[in-house]
């Protein structure tokens, strides 16, 4: 996959666990983003229904698996205190763009909650 991230993105260490978590959703390597996950974490992407627990959430990853990012832009990461965010673009194997904007809330360590904004741009 092609990467583009700016270089700032990684000068924190919370900024880049959700640089390495990114990268990690684009590419679908749902095992080793799930090892960041609380057992309890809720994912919501925008218009449909949260998904609860680490188990569903992966199960909702590898359900979208067929379908790689083949370049993955991030614009910008920010966070403070126990929330970041994320956002940027990914180009799909299928040939189609989508615009994001992830929100994390973090317990400790863990990922607590993921609210996902997703768009289609035009090709």
């Amino acid at each position: 996959m092609e990467l583009h991230i700016p270089l700032d993105c990684g000068n924190a260490p919370k900024k880049a666990l959700v640089r390495d978590l990114t990268v990690l959703f684009a590419s679908y390597q749902v095992p080793e983003a799930m090892a960041h996950m609380a057992d309890d974490v809720v994912w919501t992407l925008v218009g449909d229904k949260p998904v609860h627990g680490r188990e569903a959430f992966a199960h909702e990853l590898e359900a979208m698996s067929g379908n790689k990012a083949v370049a993955l832009t991030i614009h910008a990461i920010l966070t403070h205190g126990n929330d970041a965010a994320v956002h940027g673009e990914m180009h799909m194997a299928d040939g189609h763009r989508f615009g994001f904007a992830d929100f994390y809330t973090f317990t400790g360590d863990r990922v607590q909650s993921i609210t996902s904004y997703v768009t289609k741009l035009q090709a």
